[in-house]
């Protein structure tokens, strides 16, 4: 069974040089918003956080502070959305300044090394709040017993992009090598995705605040965004699947090359599944997601068009030995969806019944994005 998680071996390379032969290579562009984001504040117990707050500061206040440097920490989950195996080409970081002082000031944007957390904690005084479990703090990585390894944060050396932020408004940090670099690692290896920090490059001076939305703010207009332009493999997939209620995680794979006028041959599969549950194939022209859904992941823009419904074969219900699958392409060719033509972008997910999760009735697999050939 082929699969799209492997983008550095032989058949990814096959696969991108086929693609580009037979189809014109297209780039997409994601606009993602930030799952966590969070201010450091250098107070020498550690004890003060913004969490879920408003506003993420960057810079140092005024003298009389007893905490006056702030530092920012922002992440993006770019294994959300862009399909592995995709070349991450650009990446802008856009952030909304409503408040806070003007003049030009570098913000530094650096990889962090190290994962971190935000808790409860929540302002919008730039003095921060108590801190909460498992927020990041000036020495802790998730409070109140995970340090970092250098007070202020863990972070690679070298910027990755520097603006000078000046008056308020909306700042988009340029696209560099660097920042490209730390994005694709990302989609790479999810695991070591921890976001970038935010600092002043001179942080002896006061009065330099620079304070900035974040995702809990109440104007969506300022909430961190992060632009990635990449180019995507023929067949890629994304997002994360849901466990069901007994512990099977669905996991979707495919087979073959989508095709608009063959009349067979891509067949996307569903694989341990629990047995006996109802099952179909639900696929979008609209594009991605990551929505939480009756305890599971959307991961497809809406509008849905969902395939006949299928129940899972296999191993009785408390084993996780259970299938489906669809050959799409046959679905193509038998003009169910006239959509369906050369160079359609589909996107599509495993959906089905899970009555035993204490959290929804619904479980899905991972999700597919594939292009459709001549």
């Amino acid at each position: 069974m082929f699969r799209s998680a492997f983008p550095g071996t032989f058949l990814g390379a096959f696969l991108g040089a086929f693609a580009a032969l037979a189809a014109p290579t297209r780039a997409d562009v994601l606009s993602l918003t930030a799952v966590r984001d969070t201010t450091l504040w250098n107070d020498a117990t550690g004890s003060i956080a913004n969490g879920s707050g408003p506003v993420m500061i960057v810079g140092r206040a005024g003298g009389a502070s007893t905490a006056p440097i702030r530092r920012g920490l922002v992440r993006f989950d770019i294994a959300a959305l862009v399909p592995a195996g995709s070349v991450v080409n650009s990446v802008q970081l856009v952030l909304a300044n409503p408040n806070g002082n003007t003049g030009p000031r570098n913000v530094r944007v650096h990889r962090v090394l190290n994962d971190w957390g935000e808790g409860a904690s929540s302002t919008s005084s730039g003095q921060g709040a108590p801190a909460q479990a498992l927020d990041a703090t000036w020495l802790h990585r998730f409070y109140p017993s995970q340090n970092w390894t250098t007070a202020g944060g863990d972070f690679a050396t070298s910027a990755s992009t520097v603006l000078a932020v000046d008056q308020l408004g909306t700042h988009t940090w340029p696209s560099t090598a660097a920042a490209v670099a730390d994005v694709q690692g990302w989609l790479d290896t999810p695991g070591g995705n921890f976001g970038w920090l935010l600092k002043l490059d001179v942080e002896s001076v006061s009065q330099t605040t620079k304070v900035f939305g974040t995702r809990e703010s109440s104007d969506p207009t300022e909430w961190p965004t992060l632009i990635v332009d990449f180019t995507p493999p023929l067949v890629g997939t994304y997002c994360a699947a849901r466990a069901t209620g007994n512990g099977c995680l669905p996991d979707l794979g495919w087979s073959g090359t989508p095709s608009a006028s063959s009349a067979s041959g891509f067949v996307v599969s569903l694989t341990q599944a629990p047995a006996l549950r109802a099952t179909s194939l639900v696929y979008t022209l609209a594009g991605p997601a990551s929505t939480p859904f009756l305890g599971g992941t959307l991961c497809l823009a809406t509008p849905l068009t969902r395939s006949a419904v299928q129940v899972t074969a296999g191993s009785g219900p408390a084993g996780c030995g259970a299938s489906a699958s669809l050959d799409f392409n046959a679905r193509i060719a038998a003009g169910l969806d006239a959509r369906l033509v050369a160079g359609a972008v589909v996107h599509a997910q495993w959906h089905l019944r899970d009555p035993l999760n204490p959290a929804g009735s619904f479980a899905a697999s991972d999700a597919l994005r594939f292009a459709l050939l001549p």
